[in-house]
């Protein structure tokens, strides 16, 4: 009896084919399931990089957070192409009036954690590093209380940018925080630091 070795070799590659097939389909099935794990430090050594209609549908977010402050549409800042990620604590006690800024930070690959009071946002600045803290004042807010509490955030997490986010018509003379009056002000300085050149 003789063997054809053509019939043999096709039968063995079409096994290949199939051991080959079966096996890429497992690797993609453990992968698809696969969770990438990574100290919470690096994160912000990421980088991303905004697309134009990434950075235009940030611009839009502006536009409207401006119209909801009624400032009118506004001016975006220059949107850089790349930034590392951050995070933004935001103390505010009606946090979905700046709806329209967070999913612009959002969408800069900058995380919002929001608190409704300065305990709250207390315990979050001792439990995790945080980029910048934004807390709005409003025209009947106690000055004097917010000064408190920025000394107290500050001594939490020296050197973290502190931005007070005022209501239009707030008037306030701290030298311990950065005063901000509309979203695109709010939005450059928060991700100044995190523009990669």
């Amino acid at each position: 009896m003789e063997i054809d070795t053509g019939f043999v070799t096709l039968v063995l590659g079409f096994l290949g084919v199939i051991v080959l097939t079966a096996l890429i389909g497992v690797i993609l099935w453990i992968r698809r399931n696969a969770t990438v794990r990574m100290p919470a430090g690096r994160l912000a050594t990421i980088e991303i990089t905004l697309a134009p209609d990434e950075r235009e549908a940030i611009a839009t977010q502006l536009r409207e957070a401006h119209a909801a402050r009624g400032q009118g549409s506004g001016i975006a800042p220059k949107l850089p192409e790349r930034v590392r990620l951050g995070r933004v604590l935001w103390v505010d006690g009606d946090p979905d009036t700046s709806m329209s800024e967070t999913i612009a930070l959002h969408k800069l690959g900058t995380g919002v954690v929001k608190a409704t009071h300065a305990d709250a946002a207390l315990a979050y600045l001792s439990a995790d590093r945080y980029t910048a803290l934004v807390f709005g004042i409003a025209p009947d807010s106690d000055l004097a209380a917010i000064e408190a509490f920025v000394a107290r955030a500050r001594t939490s997490q020296p050197g973290i940018l502190l931005l007070g986010y005022a209501a239009p018509g707030v008037v306030t003379d701290s030298a311990d925080f950065t005063l901000v009056r509309d979203p695109s002000e709010l939005v450059a300085a928060i991700i100044a630091p995190l523009t990669v050149a």
